[in-house]
């Protein structure tokens, strides 16, 4: 497993990537083979898995990420990938979100993406949105602050996935559960990034009863019980 700042760094020293580490420009999981080591992004990978066990689509949803930093791109990339119907980036910095949108255009081919300020987010039009939380905004211990306050914007959303776990419920997903509409943390992000490299590593299939086992103890250590 490789972590900040290595991500991008060791890529020169890689005999090959798979095609979202190579689009998103990360690396966090080095598999050895024959040649050398190959580069594997299994943050996204164990995201869109979480969202899948979650009954949660990326394909032909409109899905707004909020934030434009290195997780909120691998996100961008991670919907073109995953056939979303259109994707909005939100961040504070326009300029930063264009930037990302306009890799994502150059580098896959898709189209359907498009930046706007966090302070538009009460502004945007269509209705039933993935919104994914991908700032650090709410993170413990300043956990009674979400990046977007306008009530607008919830009643837009229909389903909420926060990539924060720590607290178990952010104030982003209290604010979309308050529209009566599912809301989720990251911590199942987190126990797929890890499954998904082990598969790797050892060329084996974790079992779904295997994983939830793991994800009830990961719940009881968050929880203190």
């Amino acid at each position: 497993n490789v972590t900040v700042p290595y991500k991008m760094a060791v890529i020169p020293y890689l005999v090959s990537t798979d095609k979202l580490a190579a689009d998103v420009e990360s690396v966090n999981t080095l598999v050895r083979t024959e040649g050398g080591y190959r580069g594997y992004n299994t943050d996204m990978s164990g995201l869109y898995r979480a969202m899948q066990e979650d009954k949660v689509e990326i394909k032909d949803r409109d899905v707004v990420i909020l934030g434009a930093g290195g997780v909120g791109r691998a996100i961008a990339f991670l919907c073109a990938q995953k056939g979303a119907e259109r994707v909005t980036i939100l961040n504070r910095s326009v300029d930063k979100a264009c930037s990302v949108a306009e890799e994502v255009k150059e580098k896959t081919g898709y189209q359907a993406i498009h930046a706007r300020t966090i302070a538009e987010a009460g502004r945007l039009d269509g209705r039933d949105y993935l919104a994914i939380q991908a700032t650090s905004v709410g993170l413990f211990p300043d956990s009674e602050k979400a990046a977007v306050e306008d009530s607008a914007f919830y009643e837009k959303v229909g389903t909420g996935y926060d990539l924060i776990y720590r607290p178990a419920e952010t104030k982003f997903m209290r604010l979309v559960k308050e529209n009566g509409k599912e809301a989720y943390n990251g911590l199942k992000m987190l126990l797929y990034q890890g499954v998904e490299a082990f598969e790797l590593w050892n060329d084996v299939a974790v079992s779904k009863e295997t994983a939830d086992r793991i994800y009830q103890r990961m719940e009881q250590e968050l929880s203190g019980k």
